[in-house]
């Protein structure tokens, strides 16, 4: 009987205006079959992280934080980056690590997947496009140094050598 993996939370957070609502919906999209979910994180103008909020990001698979890239107005850009240095002091004295995520529209979405590639075993369901990931099956369980089979040796020095390479 295969055993259901435990919940995981990506936990987002970003200053006004960042996308951080509008990524944390793009990834419950694409981890829908996963055993991931992606959860924004409200934090208030406070000197620091509350408890509850804490706790969450402590126990997060990974905390994304939102790029100040985005377009906007002029004179709420100072406000943005005001914002995004403040979450940057609460997450630095609450010892949470972060990665911090760019680009518009789908690239955030795969920016953000890449991030969560990195520290996960296996970020969302498998599907064709992890064959790669897959490792070949072996014809033998042991080295090919032990097996004496003369052609088996015969490719491995022709590849070694070059010389095997244009026939392959």
């Amino acid at each position: 009987m295969a055993t259901v993996p435990a919940q995981q939370t990506i936990a987002l957070l970003g200053a006004p205006g960042t996308g951080a609502p509008a990524l944390a919906e793009a990834l419950q999209h694409r981890l829908a079959d996963s055993a991931m979910t992606a959860q924004e994180i409200a934090v208030a103008d406070a000197p620091q992280l509350p408890t509850a909020i804490r706790h969450t990001l402590h126990s997060a698979a990974i905390t994304l934080l939102m790029g100040l890239d985005l377009p906007c107005a002029a004179p709420e850009q100072a406000r943005r980056e005001a914002c995004d240095a403040h979450l940057r002091a609460l997450l630095a004295d609450a010892a949470v690590r972060y990665h911090v995520v760019y680009g518009q529209g789908p690239e955030r979405v795969e920016n953000a997947l890449n991030a969560i590639n990195s520290i996960a075993v296996k970020p969302y369901a498998i599907s064709a496009n992890d064959v790669s990931d897959a490792k070949p099956m072996r014809l033998r369980a042991w080295d090919c140094e032990k097996c004496s089979d003369p052609e088996c040796e015969h490719r491995l020095f022709s590849a070694l050598t070059g010389r095997g390479a244009a026939d392959r």
